[in-house]
């Protein structure tokens, strides 16, 4: 059985690395393992990120500061302290002021609403994160990828299938905003968070899911025993 499980892992495995036939880096994340919670730091940053820069067209229509409090770990007092640093009501859903026909003139097309991304992408979490730091200017790279040039109105990014996406990189530097708990921000520190951040929107249960599993998987191998041995006892006279 074990076996069987490692292997069935190992066949898992390059799905984390591609992503719309794209290879991209495995990153190391707490919530792959086994945690008591989420990272309440890592969360308020990642929060930090998505609603200072990423609302500015995305939306998280499934979460409000009050969300933080029910699924975050988070008490009362410092989820409503998170909506007043929005100046909204902590029940508020947090949706992006760009309205879907502004983004289809600016865009071509709707953006998407971020809550369940790190789901809805192949590569899930991986993806994300190579995505929001694949953005590059160098000449010989894109040169290499598109001859003729890049496509009017697309940007380069590595990670992003056939690299030319209309997102403008929006992580455009360091410093793009300033840290409840004094971290550097940089561009791979503010990806990191809010792909956390992200991950915890798609999946808040996912934690709690897991340790479940695990007295699930526990009560499984003791009643199998408990049931074997109760079998040899049963039958144990009988040639």
């Amino acid at each position: 059985m074990i076996k069987f499980l490692l292997a069935f892992a190992v066949l898992l495995s390059p799905l984390a690395h591609a992503a719309g036939g794209v290879e991209v880096d495995q990153q190391e994340w707490s919530f792959t393992g086994f945690h008591d919670g989420w990272d309440k730091h890592q969360l308020y940053r990642g929060f930090t990120v998505a609603t200072q820069v990423c609302m500015a067209c995305h939306s998280f229509k499934y979460i409000s500061p009050r969300t933080m409090m029910e699924k975050g770990g988070f008490t009362e007092a410092e989820a409503k302290a998170l909506a007043v640093e929005l100046n909204m009501d902590w029940q508020t859903k947090l949706i992006s002021g760009l309205t879907p026909e502004d983004a289809q003139e600016i865009y071509g097309k709707p953006v998407p609403d971020l809550s369940m991304m790190n789901k809805a992408r192949a590569g899930l979490a991986d993806y994300i994160y190579a995505v929001l730091t694949g953005y590059s200017e160098d000449e010989e790279t894109i040169h290499h990828a598109f001859p003729e040039g890049l496509p009017a109105g697309t940007y380069y990014n590595a990670a992003f299938p056939g690299h030319a996406i209309a997102m403008p990189p929006p992580i455009a530097g360091p410093d793009m905003v300033e840290y409840h708990d004094d971290t550097t921000a940089s561009v791979e520190q503010m990806a990191k968070d809010v792909t956390y951040f992200m991950q915890w929107t798609a999946e808040p249960e996912l934690l709690a899911r897991k340790r479940l599993g695990v007295y699930v998987l526990i009560y499984l191998v003791l009643f199998s025993l408990l049931a074997y041995f109760a079998k040899r006892a049963i039958w144990r006279d009988v040639k």
